[in-house]
C-alpha cells in the first residue's frame, strides 16, 4: 500500500464548489483496489489536485491488494470508501451479507474485453464454444463474465476451457503459441496492443453482460451516520472528474506523478491514451447527463444476468445501490 497526503490547499477548481472554510477537517481513508495508475486517475487527482483538501477533507489515499481487500476494509470500518466492480459488490453481499452499498458509478461501461488476433478473430460469444480462453484469475470477475456471456447465447459454462493468464497485454503471445485461443483482460490491454501495432479483435463484455463497471462503495452505516462527509467526498471526486474532462491528460498526470508513484504511468503517452479512453468509453458510456449516477436499468440487467446464470444474488438486490448521496452532488 502507498500513502500520499496533500499538505497545502491548491487554488480551487473553477467548476467545483467554493473552498470550505468553516467546516471542521474530517480524516478519512479512501482505497483504490489496486496500485495507483491511470485507471484510478480521478481518485488520485482528487488528492493531488487539491479537491479533497479544498472541501476540508484530510484523506489518506491507500491502494489495496485487490478488490476483496478494499471491500473488507470498508466493511470493517478501516476504510471510508473504495472502488469496485458491481459484480464484485453483488458477489460479496450475496456470499457474506456484507453491509455494502454503491453510492455512485464512475465507470458505467464495463472494463473487461475479449481479445483475439485479427487473423483468427473471436467476434461473438458463440465463437467461444470449444475455445480455450485466458482469464485473469480463478474465481474472479472475468471467469464469471465468461459464464454470463455463454449463458446469454444458450451455452453452458463448460463450453469453453479456461486458463489463468492474468491481466496483461503480453498474453497475446500465448495466443500466438497456440496455448489459448483468446483472452479476457481490462481495457488497458487492447489499448496497449494497438499502440504496439498488434492487429487484434477486441470487444467489451457489455455486449452480452452489461453492468456497472466500477462503483464507489461504502458501508450502509456510512450513508446513515456520515452523510455530510460522504457528500464532501463525492463532491471532491466529481470535481476531480470534471477537471480531468476539460484539462489535458498530460497536465493531470504530470502533477500527480510529482506526489504519487504510479507504475502504470511510466509510459506517459500510453497513460494519456488510457486516461482519455476511460473518460470516453467508461465514464460517458451512458451520456454526460448520467455521469456518476447509478443507472437503475443497468443494475437490473446485472441482477437478471446473474440470476439466469444460476449465481447467488443478495437477499434484497435493490438495497445494493442508491442515488441518495450522489444525486444532490450532481445537481450542485
Amino acid at each position: 500500500m502507498r500513502f500520499t497526503r496533500r499538505t497545502a490547499l491548491l487554488a480551487p477548481f473553477a467548476l467545483g464548489a467554493p473552498i470550505v472554510r468553516a467546516q471542521a477537517r474530517e480524516s478519512v481513508v479512501i482505497m483504490t483496489p489496486f496500485a495507483f495508475g491511470p485507471n484510478f486517475l480521478e481518485m488520485v487527482n482528487a488528492q493531488t489536485g487539491g479537491h479533497f483538501a479544498r472541501l476540508g477533507l484530510d484523506v489518506r489515499l491507500l491502494s489495496a491488494n485487490g478488490t476483496a481487500q478494499g471491500l473488507q476494509q470498508v466493511t470493517s470500518g478501516q476504510a471510508f470508501l473504495t472502488r469496485a466492480s458491481a459484480l464484485d459488490v453483488i458477489q460479496a453481499v450475496a456470499r457474506t451479507d456484507a453491509p455494502l452499498v454503491a453510492v455512485a458509478t464512475p465507470q458505467q461501461g464495463g472494463t473487461f474485453h475479449v481479445i483475439s488476433p485479427a487473423d483468427r478473430p473471436v467476434t461473438r460469444a458463440q465463437d467461444l464454444a470449444g475455445k480455450t480462453v485466458g482469464i485473469v484469475s480463478v474465481g474472479g470477475s472475468t471467469g464469471i463474465f465468461l459464464d454470463l456471456m455463454l449463458r446469454k447465447v444458450g451455452l453452458q459454462p463448460d463450453a469453453a476451457r479456461r486458463e489463468v493468464t492474468g491481466d496483461n497485454p503480453g498474453t497475446i503471445e500465448l495466443v500466438r503459441q497456440g496455448r489459448i485461443d483468446c483472452f479476457m483482460a481490462s481495457i488497458i490491454a487492447p489499448i496497449a496492443l494497438r499502440r504496439r501495432g498488434v492487429a487484434i479483435e477486441a470487444w467489451s463484455t457489455d455486449r452480452y453482460a452489461p453492468m456497472p463497471g466500477q462503483c464507489y462503495v461504502v458501508s450502509r452505516d456510512t450513508v446513515a451516520s456520515r452523510g455530510p462527509v460522504l457528500t464532501r467526498v463525492l463532491t471532491a471526486l466529481r470535481d476531480s472528474m470534471r477537471e480531468i474532462m476539460v484539462t489535458p491528460a498530460r497536465t493531470i498526470l504530470e502533477r500527480a506523478l510529482r506526489e504519487v508513484e504510479m507504475p502504470g504511468a511510466r509510459d506517459m503517452e500510453a497513460a494519456i491514451q488510457i486516461s482519455e479512453t476511460i473518460v470516453r468509453e467508461l465514464w460517458l458510456s451512458r451520456g454526460a447527463d448520467q455521469l456518476l449516477l447509478n443507472v437503475p436499468e443497468l443494475w437490473n440487467e446485472s441482477f437478471s444476468a446473474i440470476a439466469a446464470a444460476g449465481l447467488p444474488l443478495p437477499r434484497d438486490p435493490s438495497a445494493l445501490w442508491t442515488n441518495s448521496a450522489i444525486a444532490p452532488v450532481m445537481r450542485s
